[in-house]
């Protein structure tokens, strides 16, 4: 029963998906389809999400179902259709580029000798976050499994796996924080924040580093053995994005990576197996895809929540809205939602929050858009209850409350960068 239920949820996914590209590259086709294929995957995984993805949900759809009636009642009119397409754009990119796991996944056989020492390390951290990049966690499952065969994962090997991955929400347009970045920072130019993300990314990497090197024995360190030549479909895609958004800027930049994540996959495929990848690509559908069913269920609630807070503002007539939004309070907001993170309070909550009370102030978008993709490095880094943490810490048993001291200090060197970062822009 639950497998027909999972099954039943990939084929609406992948609907999903195909309904928002159409929708991307043809406006007039209705945007509530891809929607309503969306929930109703939701709602059939839903009973899959357990812990604090649950508990975030539901006080997300609570208190945005609250806001939308409350402005029913009040006013007679209510966003429910903005509650129901708010996402659906931004979960096509990510069920996408799922899909890429399968041509770009970085492999190496079980008999291989894990490297070790300083080359390994710097190897390993940044082959984390290339990949990572382009292929989201399954990259930490991948190398931290390899790691831990034959001994527990160890706290250096843990810092390196959550510092290489979640530097790359600085940057990457494959990111779940790209798109919430670019949907609640309306006109920001993809070019500009992933270009300015990059060095901070960079610099941050080879700060931790030496960091790691100074609190660290690295001599005794176990990597992974990256294959790097394996970067090229990930740097191809990379490129390619950035090119055709210049070339062709009307178009969504969510729509370009979600078509061109599922045509590279589908060319690499068949190009390596013929007729015989058809069966994997359809497995993948079945089974791949609802494995995104938390990721699924959270951003399907704050699009509730987003469409419940801009309901309720409008039916109150009270105005939040600063009188201006400058580096300054870039910077102050960057730390309140930093802050915020280390008490579970997702950055999906808190920039779906501040992107309903900021944009009536006309900010610069890449400057919004900037600040929420900082908040997402660092919150990820440092919060215990991130999906990051939470995933280590059910995996290879560390526990998620130790990433606030090991990576704290990295943190507070970070925001310094950023804020930095935020009045150089």
């Amino acid at each position: 029963m639950k497998e027909n239920r999972q099954h039943l949820a990939g084929i609406l996914l992948l609907c999903m998906i195909l309904a928002s590209v159409a929708q991307g590259f043809l406006p007039a086709f209705p945007v509530i389809i891809a929607g309503i294929f969306g929930w109703g995957a939701g709602l059939l995984l839903a009973r899959d999400i357990a812990g604090i993805q649950r508990l975030q949900s539901l006080i997300m759809l609570a208190a945005g179902g609250a806001g939308l009636f409350w402005g029913l009642l009040a006013t007679g009119s209510a966003r429910f259709e903005q509650a129901i397409v708010a996402n659906q754009a931004m979960l096509a990119m990510l069920a996408s580029v799922s899909f890429l796991r399968l041509i770009t996944l970085p492999s190496t056989g079980d008999d291989e000798k894990l490297p070790t020492g300083r080359a390994a390390l710097w190897r390993t951290l940044f082959g984390i976050h290339f990949f990572g990049a382009v292929i989201n966690l399954s990259t930490v499952m991948i190398v931290g499994d390899r790691q831990s065969r034959n001994r527990p994962l160890s706290p250096l090997q843990a810092t390196v796996l959550s510092r290489g991955f979640a530097m790359a929400a600085s940057w990457s347009p494959f990111f779940a924080a790209m798109g919430i970045a670019l949907t609640n920072a309306p006109g920001a130019s993809l070019t500009v924040v992933a270009l300015t993300g990059l060095p901070v990314a960079l610099l941050a990497l080879g700060f931790s580093l030496w960091q790691l090197e100074k609190k660290f024995d690295v001599s005794g360190f176990r990597g992974y053995p990256l294959n790097f030549r394996a970067l090229w479909i990930p740097g191809l895609l990379a490129l390619s994005v950035m090119l055709i958004h210049n070339a062709f800027p009307d178009l969504s930049i969510l729509t370009l990576i979600s078509s061109l994540s599922l045509f590279l996959t589908f060319t690499v495929m068949l190009a390596r197996h013929g007729r015989s990848a058809m069966p994997g690509l359809a497995s993948f559908v079945t089974a791949g895809l609802p494995r995104m069913s938390g990721e699924l269920v959270l951003f399907l609630s704050a699009g509730v929540l987003a469409a419940g807070i801009s309901t309720a503002v409008a039916a109150s007539g009270i105005d939040l809205t600063p009188g201006k939004f400058g580096a300054g309070e870039a910077s102050l907001l960057l730390v309140a939602m930093v802050l915020l993170s280390l008490f579970g309070i997702h950055p999906v909550i808190s920039v779906t929050t501040a992107s309903g009370l900021i944009l009536p102030a006309s900010p610069d978008p890449d400057l919004l858009a900037m600040t929420f993709l900082m908040t997402w490095a660092a919150g990820v880094c440092i919060s215990p209850f991130s999906g990051l943490s939470l995933a280590i810490q059910g995996r290879y048993g560390i526990s998620a409350f130790s990433f606030p001291r090991w990576n704290g200090p990295f943190v507070l060197l970070l925001l310094a960068v950023d804020i930095l970062v935020l009045h150089l822009m």
